[in-house]
């Protein structure tokens, strides 16, 4: 560092001329992160260098100072930062429903970090509300939902959206409810999902004073599908106790599952219910042809969550509430904020329930000039490639058997067989055959994730008839991951379940 880069970047202290602080440290943060993208496609790197946390403390110095350290203080911070953080663009991370971003990606978030726009007023950020404006409507419009009212809103993820989209149904459907509460109806406001739907939904009615109890859970079919016949009959069960029914949540993409979305949204419209489909996950389709027939119905939605950063590989966090009418969220949810909202109709804050928004759009918008649709499929049907290959890899091999056979999706879930497990409990005796192949799948799965090597879930699902067995939950998502990886995932996971069922059972009977 020469003499002018010193008095520049002092060791201690602000620095003075921030753009050339900016370049200095873009400069020597480059070589980090490029690096850590460049190791998650060696053969032998690690998803994660597993410590507990007790272990990080000791490795990672966490005290805030008094005193900045300046840049050549932090350098060594930001190494174990990388060091020590999951690696999620390493194909072998196949635990989440989300990859390893992409190189547009990084920049998209640059930008956003760069201009340090709230995106709640236009005035304060012109350019990149009508990127917000443009991505919203050509999303509902792919979706179906309309040619010239159709639009949405980006929120801070999949969870936030759908709790807007309960937020404005309520407030559209009783906006009494806005100034007098839910005194004045007289009534208790029930909500409908699935089985296997998102948590989200109980939280929001949580949050809105509904209570958790006003949420009616719908059982699922044997595919995990929400069971339109039974939602029909409790809807008319909670009409007859004199409830008021207003709001259906489906679910577009649950563990593989997509619930029969155009015969509920028939229900929906029958009852004269808000109909909302929490796509989050399965809704990124809409960029394959091939695969959209999955959302089959999507057009019938009132609302729809779609969260880009889980299927496209857009940055976290990135989620659209889309709706038929784009100015809906506006009519249920403004206030007047005169000293902040001037009745401008790009003003997106208005229709939200905060105040401060992320431009998050900016990262799909950017994405999409990037990849193209075209891109977007390619990235799409090399997912569903590989899905398929670790489907018939788990077919071939006897100690492998699917959840759900062929799953529809990027989850493939499936449970581990040691050679010999009593597999003629699951008709004699199903509660200790659940307890024991819970207790292998979790095993297995802690054994697996200490090596680092790889990343996998594992979860648990209530069929139509029972609870089933804790599951391997493995997401093929990252589009660097090929078959090789798959096959040495399989290697992984039969070496980590040698001997596992006589391990258990030795310290059961300690």
């Amino acid at each position: 560092m020469n003499s002018i880069e010193f008095q520049v970047f002092p060791k201690n202290g602000a620095c003075r001329d921030a753009a050339a602080e900016l370049d200095y440290l873009i400069s020597r943060m480059k070589k980090l992160m490029v690096e850590h993208v460049k190791d998650s496609r060696k053969l032998d790197s690690l998803v994660v260098k597993y410590k507990s946390p007790e272990d990080l403390k000791e490795l990672i110095d966490l005290d805030l100072p008094s005193r900045g350290i300046g840049v050549e203080g932090i350098m060594p911070f930001v190494q174990n930062i990388l060091r020590y953080s999951v690696n999620t663009w390493n194909p072998r991370f196949m635990d989440k429903l989300y990859a390893g971003t992409n190189p547009v990606g990084i920049i998209s978030e640059m930008l956003i970090a760069i201009l340090n726009a709230n995106a709640h007023v236009y005035h304060v950020s012109p350019v990149l509300t009508l990127m917000e404006i443009t991505v919203s409507e050509k999303l509902a419009k792919l979706l179906g939902m309309g040619e010239e009212k159709c639009g949405g809103i980006t929120c801070a993820g999949g969870s936030f959206s759908n709790q807007l989209a309960m937020i404005t149904a309520r407030n559209h459907l009783f906006p009494e409810i806005k100034t007098k509460g839910y005194s004045f109806l007289g009534k208790r406001l029930t909500v409908f999902t699935s089985s296997a739907g998102h948590y989200s939904v109980e939280k929001t009615a949580m949050t809105l004073g509904l209570g958790s109890d006003s949420v009616i859970t719908v059982s699922c079919d044997e595919q995990g599908r929400m069971r339109s016949d039974e939602l029909e009959l409790l809807i008319k069960a909670s009409i007859e106790r004199g409830e008021t029914p207003f709001f259906i949540n489906a679910t577009a993409g649950t563990t593989g599952a997509f619930d029969p979305l155009r015969a509920i949204g028939k229900i929906a419209k029958r009852y004269n219910l808000w109909f909302h489909i929490d796509g989050s996950w399965g809704g990124n389709l809409i960029f394959s042809e091939r695969r959209r027939y999955l959302l089959d119905g999507s057009e019938l939605a009132d609302t729809f969550t779609l969260n880009p950063h889980k299927m496209l590989g857009t940055p976290l966090q990135c989620s659209f509430l889309l709706a038929r009418d784009r100015q809906i969220f506006v009519q249920s949810n403004a206030l007047e904020a005169g000293y902040l909202f001037h009745e401008n109709k790009y003003d997106l804050g208005d229709g939200t329930v905060g105040c401060g928004r992320r431009p998050d759009a900016v990262k799909l918008f950017l994405g999409w000039k990037f990849y193209g649709m075209e891109g977007y499929k390619e990235r799409i049907e090399h997912a569903f490639k590989m899905a398929h290959y670790l489907t018939s890899l788990t077919i071939k091999n006897r100690h492998f058997r699917l959840v759900l056979s062929p799953p529809p999706t990027l989850q493939i879930c499936f449970w581990y067989i040691p050679k010999d497990f009593p597999v003629e409990l699951e008709h004699t005796d199903y509660h200790t055959y659940k307890q024991k192949l819970s207790a292998i799948t979790k095993e297995i799965h802690q054994r697996v994730s200490q090596t680092g090597k790889f990343m996998i879930d594992y979860a648990p699902l209530k069929s139509a008839a029972r609870e089933l067995p804790v599951f391997f939950r493995v997401v093929v998502n990252a589009p660097t991951v090929n078959e090789r990886h798959l096959e040495e995932l399989i290697d992984e996971i039969e070496a980590k379940g040698e001997g596992v069922l006589e391990w258990l059972e030795n310290r059961d009977n300690e």
